[in-house]
């Protein structure tokens, strides 16, 4: 595991960093931060990796500025961890790059690229309280594990950009209040499961794009939309679902 942090300014990041001897053990990695202006790289290669917040009453608070680049890496078939919980980021003008498998290639990218064997699952859960944050992730594998990505988001002009690809189920939970927010949301994949639940709550709009695509005749696409939008010209939302 290799964990690379920059401080600018007063920032202070508390990292509870837990390895075992255990060949196939846990990738533990604990996460407190104050302060603004943190650039955070961290990267997991092994079994079971996960991040996470100290406690249920931890959090990154108040914090602008915010730099988060974070890729997981799962060496074997058939473990489901890749696992990333950030209870509570409260914040403006952040910007947050997560690889789950690797690959990002947009929105904008900054290049995980990386066709190494990944064989596990993934799952990734934010609560984000603030305005003007730009979000991208990919989530990938060769293996049997599914992709969730659980997400809500309490701001205005947030851009959210995110792939969910190859094998596995895939399985999308946004929930977004206030305006003017921009999401695309990708699924791409193989003999599974595709599902989108969707909520956009706000006086004047998000703009909302979906693609469901797989290469199984069979497969199964749902979405639920539900959306507030009263602003003049309408609001703009987009599904594309087939093979």
């Amino acid at each position: 595991m290799i964990i690379k942090k920059y401080f600018k300014s007063i920032a202070t990041l508390g990292v509870l960093l837990l390895l075992s001897p255990v060949a196939h053990a846990d990738n533990e990695v604990i996460l407190e931060q104050v302060g603004d202006n943190l650039d955070l790289d961290i990267t997991q290669t092994g079994y079971k990796n996960i991040i996470g917040m100290l406690d249920s009453q931890s959090y990154i608070n108040n914090a602008p500025n915010l730099s988060i680049h974070i890729e997981q890496y799962q060496r074997a078939n058939n473990i489901d961890e890749n696992k990333i919980v950030i209870d509570e980021l409260s914040g403006s003008n952040n910007s947050l790059r997560i690889g789950q498998g690797a690959h990002l290639d947009d929105s904008s990218d900054t290049t995980f690229a990386n066709d190494g064997w990944e064989g596990g699952g993934h799952y990734f859960e934010l609560d984000l309280y603030g305005n003007n944050n730009n979000i991208a992730g990919y989530q990938k594998n060769n293996g049997n594990g599914g992709h969730t990505m659980n997400m809500h988001i309490a701001g205005s002009n947030n851009d959210v950009w995110w792939y969910q690809r190859q094998d596995g189920d895939k399985t999308i939970n946004l929930t977004i209040y206030n305006d003017d927010n921009d999401v695309s949301i990708k699924q791409r994949g193989n003999n599974d499961t595709h599902t989108a639940n969707i909520t956009l709550d706000g006086l004047y709009g998000t703009d909302f794009s979906l693609d469901q695509k797989g290469l199984n005749p069979n497969g199964a696409y749902t979405y639920t939309i539900s959306q507030d939008c009263v602003t003049v010209g309408g609001c703009s939302v987009s599904v594309t679902q087939g093979n």
